[in-house]
């Protein structure tokens, strides 16, 4: 089936530290005159949507609100549906609990984090010891256990910054139970990105810069995988994945996709 549904990372992909990469404002002109519709599915939580939107305009990409799917909002979704009222304690950053707070939920402060019903842990600027020993000892009390994706680090410019991924398999370890995750590639993601494009996972390229979070997700899927080298996968790490996270096809970067969908469509 052909391609009329794309799929696109963000950070990596079509950004990096708030710099647009090479081609991707042209590329994405190119997509949308094609007629393809694309969702922008990104493992970021420090933002809403909104803001989100705001800030690819800034850095030079016309994405609307409408167009992203971001784990920050599907985990705010998801807890204020399945664990309304309850008391929650947050690994992140203040934007997330604050929109916990928005939606009528209970957020914890450090000091009395160790009660909490559920611990969700995000990007967090300002992570220490506290706030993991907190989060650790509910999850230990047998508190709900959720993290926004299992990313083990986020680009930067010039390095790659521990990621929620690297919080929450660090009170995993201590308190001896694995988290849930609620962004990529998980199947509370899935269903946001499918409810929003309406579309066949067959019709449908994924196209991001790491195979643990974007490949799995386009396998889910039963879409089309393509990976980029512009974010944090090198040949090196590419050696090492899983045969079941290789992609079925491999860019350079984002300006190369248009020429890729000629060659398959």
């Amino acid at each position: 089936m052909a391609i009329r549904g794309i799929i696109l990372d963000v950070d990596g992909t079509v950004i990096l530290a708030n710099k647009v990469l090479d081609g991707a404002s042209e590329t994405l002109e190119i997509l949308r005159n094609r007629g393809y519709r694309l969702v922008f599915c990104t493992q970021q939580n420090q933002y809403s949507d909104r803001m989100l939107s705001d800030r690819l305009k800034t850095a030079g990409l016309e994405v609307s609100e409408h167009e992203i799917v971001s784990a920050g909002a599907v985990a705010v979704d998801f807890l204020a549906r399945n664990h309304g009222g309850s008391q929650v304690y947050v690994v992140g950053a203040d934007s997330i609990r604050d929109r916990l707070s928005a939606v009528g939920m209970k957020v914890l402060s450090d000091r009395n984090g160790e009660t909490a019903d559920v611990v969700l842990v995000a990007t967090d600027p300002d992570v220490n010891l506290i706030r993991l020993s907190a989060a650790t000892e509910a999850v230990r009390r047998g508190a709900d256990f959720y993290v926004t994706s299992l990313d083990r680090g986020e680009p930067m410019a010039d390095r790659i910054i521990p990621g929620p991924g690297s919080f929450a398999l660090a009170i995993a370890y201590t308190a001896g139970r694995r988290p849930i995750v609620l962004g990529k590639p998980s199947q509370v993601m899935v269903a946001a990105v499918m409810d929003r494009l309406q579309l066949p996972g067959s019709s449908i390229a994924v196209i991001g810069d790491q195979p643990a979070q974007d490949v799995r997700l386009g396998r889910t899927l039963g879409a089309t995988t393509v990976l980029l080298m512009s974010g944090v996968t090198t040949p090196e790490s590419l050696e090492r994945t899983s045969m079941s996270y290789r992609p079925d096809a491999i860019l350079p970067g984002i300006s190369d996709v248009p020429g890729w969908l000629d060659q398959v469509q």
